[in-house]
């Protein structure tokens, strides 16, 4: 699958996806579903700024999923996104009304 937008949401799987550069978004929450041990995840903003990243262990022990909530569910305003790693699986970015 390619990255999408479906329903307001990003559906994201390949390293290096940019999302509006230089636009101010407003980042709600993420949510990254991987598929085997150890996957890693790591999300920026367009300036290269870390906004969030995770790597799941044992997917045995902790499962598959990892995400968080930013700004109390207000979300968080970012100068677009750039998702610099992936190993597997896929990230869901929502984002709200500015």
């Amino acid at each position: 699958m390619a990255n999408a937008l479906h329903n307001g949401r990003y559906v994201l799987d390949t390293a290096e996806a940019v999302i509006a550069a230089g636009t101010a978004l407003r980042l709600l929450s993420v949510l990254f579903v991987g598929t085997t041990d150890e996957d890693d995840c790591i999300l920026h903003d367009g300036g290269g700024k870390e906004i969030w990243k995770c790597k799941l262990g044992d997917v045995s022990v902790h499962g598959y999923q990892s995400g968080h909530v930013f700004g109390g569910g207000n979300g968080i305003i970012v100068d677009g996104l750039d998702l610099d790693t992936i190993d597997h699986g896929k990230l869901y970015v929502y984002l709200g009304k500015l």
